[in-house]
């Protein structure tokens, strides 16, 4: 393992109790990918981020810093804000017949 390695191992553990080898299993299962917008990591100048909920620590998922923090933030692990988004765009999905799937 290589020093860099070694420090983003020591860090994922420290934040989020995962080691760098259950990172890349996330990594690879999400095939590179946002789990949110599905850009490639190629696309990104850093990483993907561990998303998590902070309250509970459980790990959701890799996400690119624009998804992480833009997106998600105002969430701040409220599940009544999060439903509320949800069900939000689902209606204004079937109601916009000008919006498109990419």
């Amino acid at each position: 393992m290589t020093k860099k390695d070694k420090r983003r191992d020591y860090l994922l553990r420290r934040r989020y109790g995962i080691d760098i080898k259950q990172y890349r299993i996330m990594h690879k299962k999400q095939k590179g990918q946002c789990a949110i917008c599905k850009r490639h990591q190629k696309q990104f100048k850093k990483r993907l981020s561990v998303d998590h909920n902070h309250k509970t620590g459980r790990i959701r998922g890799l996400l690119c810093h624009y998804c992480n923090t833009k997106l998600l933030r105002f969430l701040r692990d409220d599940r009544v804000r999060a439903k509320g988004l949800v069900a939000y765009l689902n209606r204004a999905i079937k109601a916009d017949k000008e919006w498109k799937d990419e």
